[in-house]
């Protein structure tokens, strides 16, 4: 993993998801746009993925013990 993950602000990143996953609810799937913010969406929930199997973030609502840092 990249170190200039450790700068990440989480909470933050998760926060801006949730207001693109709105977005993204009411805009057409197939549309090039639409294709263009769901490939980010994927690119985000991978590098949450991978900063969780590291320890370097924690989902929400998730206790240390399984989730890491």
């Amino acid at each position: 993993m990249f170190n200039s993950l450790d700068r990440v602000d989480w909470e933050l990143l998760h926060r801006q998801k949730l207001v693109l996953l709105n977005v993204l609810d009411g805009m057409d799937r197939n549309s090039s746009v639409g294709e263009a913010l769901w490939g980010l969406m994927h690119l985000l929930d991978a590098l949450q993925d991978d900063a969780a199997a590291t320890g370097r973030r924690t989902f929400p609502n998730e206790d240390t013990e399984r989730g890491g840092a």
